[in-house]
């Protein structure tokens, strides 16, 4: 009889056209090699709506089980939280229709319970009823990132609340890591923090798969290609188009930088007459990435595992990246990414790489090779199998 295994996730993990859905497709995909008898229960927002169907699609032994509902944030609701002691980033993923589908179950119904990340906390009493074994898979250290948020902040009011929040995430996830039976960590820096609260936690890395590398790299061109309703990737473009491309620009009047994404806030602008073109979401991300020429990643904020970058590395395209882009794969001293610590370090390296493709498609096939060796699906097996007690 095949052990039965519940993950609980904030979203579908198919179509993976993000950071997160990558992550969440690679782990389910490595869990199916185990032959479990899995189940996927995934909130269904209406933002990040997708059809069911397209997951079960790709793994069909898997029995997956969508519940839609509107967790968008609100100034009104946000406000509204001010009067509780929950995040209001974990309190927004509180559905009481999934919440009454794991009630049915009777105690110990799953050998192992699975949350996807902080957001699922909310569930963590009922998955530990449900399941002898629950585990979190810590994409993120989730405090950080809004801490990170606040200190790149100007807006003073913004300020104080996004700090409010980190500190309300960092209780939630100091109280959830205690309650767990292990932590997966996805970056081996975020395994430290946990490892303080769960001695049982563990670095397991998003196995990454390898794909087709550009037979060259196209002069003159850069580009970003990300999720654009994640608070630090709007941060850190607009921080790059203000302090970094102009600079850039003045130098290389004929380079251009290329944006493509899903979701872009109302408010996002693009500077005019700056060489700046906006693609929206794109049907082929490899192409897209293949046809201008080298990804930055500007983040000020973030923590966890920069799953753009890996993907990047995966599929031999060249990379420039602030130190914490980079985080937890990549550091100053790599030869396989440029990776920077200030604007003006940024600056000198984007004019140079733009300009020297030959160089750049070089750096794309050392990342290549790097990150299959470190990251590939065998690794990542090889490191659940000595953790696994399912």
């Amino acid at each position: 009889m095949k052990n039965k295994v519940l993950i609980l996730s904030n979203k579908l993990p198919y179509p993976s056209d993000d950071g997160s859905s990558i992550a969440m497709a690679r782990l389910l995909e490595t869990l199916v090699m185990k032959e479990l008898d899995l189940h996927y229960y995934a909130i269904n927002t209406d933002k990040h709506g997708k059809d069911v169907d397209e997951s079960r699609a790709h793994q069909p032994n898997v029995r997956f089980e969508a519940f839609d509902w509107n967790t968008s944030p609100k100034p009104s609701t946000a406000l509204g939280n001010l009067a509780t002691n929950l995040p209001y980033h974990v309190s927004r993923f509180y559905i009481p229709t999934l919440l009454q589908r794991l009630e049915a179950f009777e105690t110990n119904s799953f050998h192992m319970v699975v949350l996807e990340g902080a957001f699922m906390g909310m569930y963590v009493s009922e998955a530990k009823r449900i399941g002898k074994q629950t585990i979190l898979r810590a994409h993120n250290v989730e405090h950080e990132i809004w801490q990170r948020l606040a200190e790149n902040e100007k807006n003073p009011f913004k300020r104080w609340y996004l700090k409010l929040q980190s500190r309300r995430l960092r209780k939630f996830e100091s109280q959830l890591s205690q309650a767990m039976d292990q932590i997966w960590c996805i970056s081996q820096k975020d395994q430290q923090w946990f490892k303080s609260l769960c001695s049982a936690a563990s670095f397991i890395p998003t196995a990454v798969l390898p794909k087709p590398g550009p037979s060259n790299i196209q002069p003159l061109r850069c580009h970003h290609l990300g999720a654009l309703d994640w608070a630090p990737s709007i941060q850190g473009l607009q921080w790059f188009m203000a302090d970094i491309w102009p600079q850039v620009l003045h130098r290389v009047p004929q380079a251009e930088f290329h944006i493509a994404g899903n979701n872009p806030p109302e408010n996002f602008q693009l500077p005019k007459d700056q060489n700046i073109f906006f693609h929206g979401r794109v049907a082929d991300a490899t192409a897209f990435t293949h046809e201008h020429g080298i990804s930055v990643i500007p983040l000020l904020a973030g923590s966890g595992m920069r799953i753009k970058i890996l993907q990047n590395s995966a599929a031999a395209v060249p990379s420039i990246s602030t130190d914490i882009g980079a985080e937890g794969i990549y550091t100053k001293d790599s030869t396989e990414a440029i990776i920077v610590e200030s604007a003006a370090e940024f600056i000198e390296a984007l004019v140079e790489l733009v300009q020297q493709p030959e160089r750049a498609l070089a750096l794309g096939q050392n990342a290549q090779e790097d990150i299959l060796n470190r990251f590939g699906m065998q690794p990542t097996l090889q490191r659940i199998e000595k953790v696994w007690s399912c």
